[in-house]
């Protein structure tokens, strides 16, 4: 049996199982926004670490908005899941530094009401209504937060973000099972030459 053919055929098979897996991710002033398309409508926004942000976002405990934008056009959205929120603004909808507010942007925008409180990981899942004959992209969406320090403010804390999310590899479960089938393999063979060789 040709060993070094099979584990070439598991070692493609991993790489095209991480590619087809691509999310989004970015840290910024030490928080990770991360995004990953559950289907074609759905996306998944997670942040982590907001509780311990660094730079002009030090001491920040609440998120009052987030916006998405730049993943085609759409007609409604919807968080399925996730902590709560108050109202979700569709459309061409912008977020600055006092909350949503009408655009250009061609994005949804996220209201909470009171205030979300930060914690280490927070995690939304969104559904998105396409525009009739149109498909939705989810791989480089624009992400904007709006973080207070406190539930008083009248105005965002620090940075808005504002930046499009790099594409970023996401593992998951088969891929890191494939990856130790690959190395048993290796192992496997290395054992029988060296068996050969002694």
């Amino acid at each position: 049996m040709n060993y070094q053919k099979i584990l070439g055929v598991a070692v493609i098979g991993l790489a095209s199982s991480v590619s087809s897996m691509a999310g989004n991710s970015l840290t910024f002033q030490g928080v990770t926004f991360s995004t990953y398309a559950v289907d074609s409508d759905t996306l998944q926004l997670t942040i982590d670490n907001a509780n311990a942000a660094t730079g002009n976002w030090t001491g920040v405990q609440y998120l009052k908005a987030f916006a998405l934008k730049d993943i085609g056009d759409f007609t409604a959205a919807s968080v399925v899941s996730g902590p709560s929120f108050s109202s979700v603004v569709e459309g061409n909808q912008e977020l600055n530094a006092n909350g949503c507010a009408g655009g250009a942007s061609g994005g949804a925008c996220f209201t909470f009401s009171p205030l979300a409180a930060l914690t280490s990981s927070m995690s939304w899942t969104i559904n998105f209504t396409a525009a009739i004959g149109k498909t939705l992209d989810f791989s480089a969406p624009h992400l904007k937060v709006d973080f207070y320090k406190t539930l008083t403010q009248t105005k965002s804390t620090g940075d808005l973000l504002s930046q499009t999310l790099p594409v970023t590899a996401v593992p998951e479960p088969e891929t890191y099972a494939l990856m130790l089938a690959g190395l048993g393999l290796l192992a496997t063979i290395a054992r029988r030459r060296k068996a050969r060789q002694g």
